[in-house]
């Protein structure tokens, strides 16, 4: 009789046990599905199920370089090109902002590639959004020569506005070097902070 007992207490532990455990196992894959979740939000970083390394390629950290004018340039494409800020030119007639960039490829030679263009956005110091409204221009660069790009025209910008706190827009060079669109766009797109307006 004790041992039917104890036999019966053994089966009914490992009853009771076994959903436990399967209900932690459930638990914890599910934290940790949560927290793939809230770091591709963040980052843009994916993930995969099976071993929870990343799948895709973290957004690259653009480091911010003060150029001699105070403009500090953040460029997330640096492993192929450098970036150096030019100017930026108000006309006060038209309410416009255009800012002028250098590029100069590193290792390789492209054909149609574009700094900046039709998504820039420029905030200003009251917290006023602009946005640009054309095509970026297509243009060749070759390893070592510095090529001028407009690299936004801003609109609807009044002559009051000095400077512009941020600048943000996309580039690309060839379908591996380039500004992806879609949700982690801000993560690549070039960045100027602190852009002093010249008005004419």
């Amino acid at each position: 009789m004790k041992k039917l007992t104890k036999t019966l207490c053994a089966v009914a532990i490992a009853m009771f046990a076994m959903p436990q455990q399967a209900d932690a196992q459930f638990f914890k894959k599910l934290k940790e599905a949560a927290a793939n979740v809230v770091k591709e939000t963040i980052t843009g970083e994916t993930t995969t199920e099976s071993d929870g390394k990343a799948a895709g390629d973290a957004a690259p950290t653009a480091n911010f370089v003060t150029s001699a004018s105070g403009v500090q340039v953040g460029n997330p494409g640096s492993e192929h090109f450098d970036l150096e800020f030019v100017e930026a030119v108000g006309n006060a007639a038209a309410n416009t902002v255009t800012i002028y960039v250098k590029a100069t490829a590193k290792k390789l030679n492209y054909s149609n590639a574009s700094v900046g263009g039709n998504d820039g956005r420029a905030t200003d110091a009251d917290g006023n959004e602009y946005k640009t409204s054309y095509y970026p221009e297509k243009k060749n660069m070759m390893v070592g020569v510095p090529v001028k790009f407009e690299f936004a025209k801003f609109v609807k910008v009044p002559a009051t506005v000095s400077s512009f706190v941020m600048v943000t827009a996309g580039w690309y060079l060839d379908a591996e070097a380039r500004c992806p669109g879609g949700s982690s766009w801000m993560n690549y797109a070039i960045k100027l902070k602190n852009v002093p307006i010249k008005w004419e």
